[in-house]
């Protein structure tokens, strides 16, 4: 099978001219699915991505995944997330196409620009399956708007899922912000036609990558990271978890607080003149410096509420064996379970929730991996986890694109 892996970015400097970063989850779900799929396939894979010179801290395709398998082909996305999503040259994707061998998919992650490729096969006479996964869903009908409701994507997302082959959500509770905002915009039957094609690959992380850069360094307090990226918007909620920490350090001097900031949109010297008890291993964290922050760490703290399936730095996580401290709501409540006891309404009670969380560390307690050998709920916690790995998902991913490509 010869599959067009068609990437999206998201992360990126705010330097002029700015550049990718690979500290992006869309660029590590590529990394980790691929190599599932390359282990246990001999599928070929052709990836669209920026060129390197568009690209910050990558030197060479292979960093990537490094694979005869797997050819990487430059392509010359705009390095903005949100023009991305709107932008297909067509002469440009069409001098692609012609290099290509016969391609049987065309796994699409720009949802807003199905509709243009599925255009582009028809012309083409191009027998390939249109393969549509949405990681930036916009769902303004019920309160998750993700951009100003006159440029909504949400048009554009409905109609890239309902020309396509096969409608791929990360997680349940995507799949339902899906059904519930379509049904407020569109014609049921066209809903209906997406919900029939749909499935869910829940995939986020990497068992053997965790495991095989389980690497420590000393800090010397207690640790509470941010592990995701901080912008303008304040998409992640860090400005909330900011003054929460600056608050805590009133009370207490036993802990720090470690940013990966990986898009360094926010400043480190704003970071610094900011924040209390921080501390700053490194400015610039290679993706081994993060693993190996995930293992030294004792908290870490995801804040998502409209993006639904809480981020891949939760699942990664929660399997080191961090207190995760997130709101009860959509993935975290589904992985943690409705007992668990560090869940935040983040505009009340967060200062408290860190503040205990602080107090079971160095206590072995029941939801912390200092005993999770011994411990039922937080193995619980793990395994369900543990559902949302690359390991675990690639089954499904490989069943579904083999029954539409001998449909």
């Amino acid at each position: 099978m010869n599959i067009l892996y068609i990437l999206q970015q998201s992360i990126y400097t705010s330097t002029n001219p700015p550049k990718w970063r690979t500290a992006d989850s869309n660029i590590q779900m590529m990394r980790g699915i691929i190599d599932q799929l390359t282990r246990h396939t001999d599928w070929k894979f052709y990836i669209l991505i920026a060129p390197l010179a568009d690209f910050d801290d990558l030197k060479d395709y292979k960093e990537l995944v490094d694979h005869p398998n797997v050819r990487f082909i430059n392509y010359d996305f705009p390095v903005d997330a949100f023009w991305n999503r709107q932008h297909f040259d067509i002469f440009g994707f069409s001098a692609v196409w012609d290099l290509l061998p016969e391609i049987d998919v065309v796994w699409n992650n720009i949802t807003e620009l199905s509709r243009n490729i599925k255009t582009f096969l028809y012309f083409k006479k191009s027998k390939a399956k249109l393969v549509t996964c949405c990681y930036w869903l916009d769902c303004p009908e019920i309160g998750q708007e993700k951009v100003d409701k006159a440029i909504s994507y949400d048009w554009r997302q409905i109609d890239g899922f309902e020309c396509s082959d096969l409608a791929v959500f990360t997680c349940k509770s995507t799949l339902d912000a899906f059904w519930s905002n379509a049904m407020q915009k569109v014609n049921s039957k066209y809903v209906l036609n997406i919900r029939d094609k749909s499935v869910i690959w829940d995939f986020g992380y990497s068992q053997i990558e965790m495991n095989s850069d389980r690497n420590y360094y000393p800090l010397y307090k207690k640790t509470i990271s941010f592990l995701n990226r901080m912008s303008g918007i304040n998409y992640t909620h860090h400005l909330e978890f900011i003054e929460a920490v600056n608050k805590l350090a009133e009370k207490r001097s036993d802990f720090q607080v470690i940013f990966t900031n990986p898009s360094q949109k926010i400043s480190w010297d704003w970071i610094e003149n900011n924040v209390k008890n921080l501390y700053i291993p490194t400015k610039d964290f290679t993706r081994k410096d993060y693993l190996t922050l995930l293992w030294c760490s004792d908290i870490t703290v995801h804040l998502f509420e409209k993006e639904l399936y809480g981020g891949c730095a939760h699942r990664e996580s929660v399997h080191c064996g961090n207190i995760v401290i997130t709101p009860k709501c959509a993935e975290y409540l589904n992985i943690q379970g409705e007992d668990y006891p560090f869940y935040t309404d983040i505009n009340t009670d967060l200062v408290d929730v860190l503040d205990r969380a602080l107090d079971k560390i160095p206590i072995y307690d029941k939801y912390s991996v200092r005993c999770a050998t011994a411990s039922p709920e937080f193995r619980a916690i793990q395994e369900r986890n543990k559902q949302s790995s690359f390991e675990v998902v690639k089954d499904r991913v490989i069943q579904d694109l083999e029954r539409i490509v001998n449909a």
